[in-house]
């Protein structure tokens, strides 16, 4: 199995936990600090997409040897945006997530209220997350990886 489709297996696989955990067990357990973990998994999906379609170009050497860090890999995807069919939502969002659950080790408080998730930085300027956000990460996830799915089955 080559690197990329490795990488394309793991992000299906965070995909559909994440997918299970809103639709299925937040439901049911009622608990905000779920949102979390939901999104680890869309970012680790997301992030793994991205690899799948860096590795699969690397195969067919159209780009240079990467770097292991998110930041190196990340730019080089950004210019592949129009190549591909990706619209900028989806650089987008990989780059918001990524920046959320960096604050969010980096935050002394966080706390839940309501159906939000709240963290709280240093200066105390708050970052929320509602269950309509994650929904709407999701959705575009599921179509991010669909078209990455379709470039390295070509």
């Amino acid at each position: 199995m080559e690197l990329h489709e490795i990488h394309l297996k793991k992000a299906i696989n965070f995909f559909k936990t994440a997918d299970h955990l809103v639709y299925v067990t937040m439901p049911v357990v009622n608990d905000n600090k779920l949102f979390i973990t939901v999104l680890d998994n869309i970012h680790m999906a997301l992030e793994n997409g991205m690899n799948a379609v860096l590795e699969y170009e690397r195969l067919y050497k159209r780009i240079m040897p990467l770097a292991d860090n998110f930041e190196s890999r990340f730019e080089v995807f950004k210019r592949m945006v129009g190549k591909h069919g990706f619209i900028n939502d989806d650089v987008i969002i990989i780059k918001e997530l990524k920046r959320f659950i960096e604050d969010r080790k980096e935050a002394p408080v966080e706390f839940t209220r309501s159906d939000k998730f709240v963290i709280c930085s240093d200066d105390y300027r708050m970052k929320t997350i509602s269950i309509e956000e994650i929904k709407k990460y999701l959705s575009i996830t599921k179509n991010f990886l669909l078209k990455i799915n379709k470039i390295v089955k070509k």
